[in-house]
């Protein structure tokens, strides 16, 4: 029997793991992560490069094909429902109903052949009742949200076009105006600078707060997930290594190996180090256990 979908739950994963298929063989990328957010919660999901941030993120969104790896869970739910995440249903990856997702790289995540407006009618079609007259207006309205000024202007043109903040700004406009339960953001201020970064992030999170979505930042900035999310969840080689808020990373944290990485953060106190910490690398041996 169905039980009654809980509406202030966001997005749940329990016992989830991902491997890549190499040949005949299974590699493990991530494995038995577990997790929850609440409607408006903001997670932060860090760790070295390699760790399974990316493809954690990717799996839970839909856009791993069946081909290429296999997707085991005890469950999966978005916005309180099952959901089927087992990436088993066609070579061609789908995104998962009620999930969006800020690609790290705004200018080949766009598609460069086709005009902004066409790419938001790729997206509000969707829309039931939604015809294009319709659908033209909410894409100028939602550029007008994200801070682009001259929208109708904008829509005409092709990503190409556009600076990389704009490119930025227009992505996020494509992964909110279907109202997403969940917003997962790779790396989303990776390629701007600090300034242009604390817009971004503002601004992404002024309108999950307005939506009631919640948000998954996928980042290697660890100032930036103690700034602006709420909990933070490390990762090492696939493994989760902690999950706390993010005012208690390192001072309160149960993993020896989320300290290390706090102290690899550089701070203006280190100006006069001969050297700055590194971490030591880890057995694997010793994270399994």
């Amino acid at each position: 029997m169905n039980t009654p979908a809980d509406l202030s739950e966001a997005l749940a994963i329990e016992g989830f793991s991902v491997a890549y298929r190499s040949g005949a063989e299974l590699v493990p990328a991530v494995r038995e992560v577990s997790f929850s957010l609440r409607r408006s919660e903001r997670l932060a999901i860090v760790g070295e490069s390699g760790s399974g941030k990316t493809t954690l993120a990717m799996a839970i969104a839909g856009l791993l094909p069946h081909d290429s790896a296999r997707i085991e869970y005890s469950a999966a739910r978005i916005a309180g429902r099952d959901v089927d995440m087992s990436a088993t249903r066609s070579i061609v990856p789908v995104r998962h109903e009620g999930i969006s997702m800020i690609f790290q790289d705004a200018m080949t995540s766009l598609d460069p052949v086709a005009s902004i407006a066409h790419q938001f009618r790729t997206v509000l079609a969707r829309t039931a009742g939604m015809g294009r007259r319709r659908i033209r207006q909410e894409s100028s309205e939602w550029l007008e949200r994200v801070g682009i000024n001259q929208p109708e202007r904008v829509l005409g043109l092709h990503p190409y076009e556009l600076s990389g903040g704009m490119r930025q700004r227009v992505m996020i406009a494509l992964a909110l105006c279907s109202s997403p339960a969940v917003l997962i953001a790779d790396e989303p201020t990776s390629a701007l600078d600090v300034i242009v970064s604390q817009r971004i992030m503002n601004l992404i999170l002024s309108l999950t707060a307005e939506l009631g979505t919640a948000v998954v930042a996928i980042t290697h900035d660890i100032e930036l997930a103690a700034k602006y999310m709420d909990r933070a969840l490390v990762l090492y080689a696939g493994r989760v290594q902690d999950i706390c808020p993010t005012d208690e990373l390192g001072s309160a944290s149960r993993s020896d190996y989320t300290r290390a990485l706090m102290e690899c953060v550089p701070r203006l106190e280190d100006y006069d180090r001969d050297y700055l910490p590194t971490l030591v690398p880890t057995r694997r041996s010793d994270l399994a256990s």
